[in-house]
């Protein structure tokens, strides 16, 4: 069943399948990201598999380059609180905190030189720390946010951590074939001369364990309310399309386990 940017559209597919779960999807490029050709192409994010789902209807806020923190302050928080007000989602998927942490002027802010052999002192810890906690609270933000003022106090709200990004220099390639942009991990890497390879994946594994375990203590905190897809370790080398994305196929795998989650948690 189709997903849909338009509010009025969204109306129209909750009045034709009254049954189906409806889905508020709101977060970064793991929600949005662009097709090989833009209209045409295999499914190339986790609404677009979504979609293809005969029992769900989802409405996408969802942007490239949104941020956890971002996307509950200002004007994206606003939009939100009035989405979930005013319309009865059994959901809210929900993919923050990537960008957070490498995004421009954040992931080389974290690091600094090796000292010695070991890969644990490029990573200035504090100062990721501070970050995860602002994430958390972000996090937590939104799940308290969407108690009070949801119009479906039953409401479940449903995340994932993402998967092991291995550092690479592919970025945004238009068409996969003609690179637009650097990629988001390996610059600053380069720029510290931490050169070696499994240097970096450890890196950035690291950071993305400690994403994980944040967001399980907040699913231990409110079990009934928040449940986290536990996606690390699932993609194969091969299935990341760039540095920090999914191929189809890969996408379709994570998908797969999102649309588990959520059957599961309705089903609670």
């Amino acid at each position: 069943m189709p997903f849909t940017k338009d509010s009025r559209e969204f109306d129209a597919l909750v009045q034709a399948n009254p049954k189906a779960i409806k889905i508020l999807a709101e977060g970064d490029s793991w929600l949005a990201y662009p097709r090989q050709f833009f209209l045409f192409g295999k499914n190339s994010n986790i609404v677009d598999c979504l979609g293809d789902k005969p029992d769900i209807v989802a409405y996408s806020s969802s942007e490239n380059g949104d941020e956890a923190v971002a996307m509950l302050c200002g004007e994206q928080k606003l939009a939100l609180m009035k989405r979930i007000k005013h319309t009865d989602f059994d959901v809210i998927l929900f993919s923050g905190g990537g960008n957070d942490l490498v995004g421009r002027y954040d992931f080389g802010f974290f690091l600094q030189k090796m000292t010695g052999n070991d890969w644990q002192s490029c990573i200035r810890h504090e100062r990721l720390n501070k970050k995860l906690n602002q994430i958390s609270l972000s996090y937590e933000e939104l799940i308290e946010r969407a108690l009070e003022f949801s119009s479906n106090k039953k409401i479940k709200i449903i995340s994932h951590s993402y998967d092991y990004a291995i550092p690479s220099k592919t970025g945004f390639e238009l068409f996969d074939i003609f690179p637009m942009s650097e990629s988001w991990m390996f610059p600053y890497l380069s720029q510290l001369d931490i050169n070696q390879h499994e240097d970096q994946k450890s890196i950035a594994k690291y950071m993305l364990v400690k994403f994980q375990e944040m967001l399980l203590a907040l699913e231990a905190k409110y079990p009934q309310n928040f449940y986290v897809v536990q996606t690390q370790g699932t993609l194969k080398e091969n299935q990341w399309r760039n540095e920090i994305h999914p191929t189809p196929e890969g996408f379709k795998v994570i998908s797969e386990m999102i649309y588990k989650k959520i059957k599961m948690a309705l089903a609670s």
